[in-house]
């Protein structure tokens, strides 16, 4: 299923997609979309999402609100024709939850 997910989720396809969105969908999928790449998300007690780089030692890029976050994720696997199935959306939305640890 990723691989699938891999192609219908392309930063490629996606022309006016920020470079962090590229960077999120990235770490999601376990595919490098840019240099540098996100290795770990993390969420605050008062609900910030912050990203560990590839070559860091800590958390140190602000993502922004998990509801933010969670808001653009979803709104991007629910593009009309992107052609997700039910379970690729539902895998999409675990991985939003298991991808983006408590801290």
């Amino acid at each position: 299923m990723i691989e699938q997910l891999r192609e219908k989720l392309n930063p490629e396809k996606f022309p006016n997609m920020s470079g962090k969105m590229k960077a999120i969908v990235g770490y999601f999928l376990d595919e490098q979309y840019t240099e540098p790449e996100i290795v770990e998300m993390c969420v605050t007690s008062d609900n910030f999402v912050f990203a560990r780089i590839d070559g860091d030692c800590g958390y140190n890029e602000f993502i922004g609100s998990y509801s933010d976050l969670e808001r653009n994720w979803i709104d991007l696997i629910s593009i009309e024709g992107l052609g997700l199935t039910l379970d690729e959306v539902a895998y999409c939305k675990q991985l939003l939850k298991t991808k983006v640890r408590r801290a």
